[in-house]
């Protein structure tokens, strides 16, 4: 007769909240992501509190796209969110041996698969125009459904400059997948060019890229994390920026991570 496991037991409450706005459920579906299977209720609250416990650090959960989404609430106002979105079968619990551990639902899985799909197709375009294609090995061995949402959301872009990105992401993909891509591509090439830029259109810098690029990873993680946002008041994340020349050196314009207001950061 096999050992009994003492599981560790948990309690659901939602503290009376009666509906949670799509944008949160969205958010706490994101934040959840780097803890499906390997993590629990408290982590998540902890990530989207922006806590700065010594574990969550250790694991290098700060960098969630959701960390510090909800950091003026308090975690237990978080956790009773995580639980109304366990309660209402956005996420479920499972165990591992002793462990209650986070898992999507189907329901929280088809809303979650389209809001990671688009913020994949955000840092697609970011690297084809960055000539980042080793960003395409960070695409390998995702979720099949995920990443044919994906292609299709490319396909419908109708952006010719993903082209070369595309073509550098079928040579490590599987079959299905490549076939997928060639489709996506096929269907870009055949799309007619823009005769002519308009002027209000702006060029990114390429030099300006190239000293972007020059710095270390580690450095321009710690940079894209250090932008002031008027409209928050705080020091936030920019996202979806390009890369300018700038009198005093080079300049990311983009757009706050919070509140999506434009924010601007210069380095000299």
């Amino acid at each position: 007769m096999g050992k009994k496991v003492n599981r560790v037991p948990y309690e659901l409450n939602a503290d009376g909240i009666n509906s949670l706005p799509m944008d949160e459920i969205k958010t706490i579906l994101r934040g959840a992501e780097d803890l499906i299977m390997s993590g629990g209720r408290a982590m998540l609250a902890k990530i989207l509190a922006g806590s700065k416990e010594k574990k969550l650090l250790e694991l290098e959960l700060d960098y969630s796209p959701e960390y510090g989404a909800f950091k003026d609430s308090s975690q237990k106002e978080i956790l009773a969110k995580i639980d109304w979105m366990i309660v209402h079968h956005y996420l479920a619990i499972e165990y591992d041996y002793r462990l209650p551990l986070l898992v999507y639902t189907d329901k929280g899985w088809e809303i979650e698969r389209e809001t990671y799909a688009n913020e994949l197709l955000d840092k697609l375009i970011f690297a084809a125009k960055n000539g980042q294609y080793e960003f395409v090995e960070s695409l390998k061995d995702r979720n099949r459904g995920m990443i044919l949402l994906l292609l299709d959301k490319i396909a419908d872009s109708s952006n010719k400059e993903l082209i070369t990105i595309l073509k550098a992401w079928q040579g490590i993909e599987s079959k299905k997948v490549r076939t997928r891509i060639q489709e996506v591509i096929d269907g870009l090439e055949i799309i007619e060019d823009t005769p002519n830029l308009t002027q209000n259109q702006e060029v990114i810098s390429f030099s300006a890229n190239k000293k972007w690029l020059s710095l270390p990873e580690e450095i321009r993680i710690k940079l894209e994390r250090n932008v002031w946002c008027g409209s928050c008041g705080d020091v936030v994340k920019i996202e979806n920026y390009v890369v300018k020349e700038s009198f005093n050196g080079i300049l990311l314009q983009g757009k706050c991570h919070k509140c999506g207001n434009e924010v601007v950061r210069v380095i000299d």
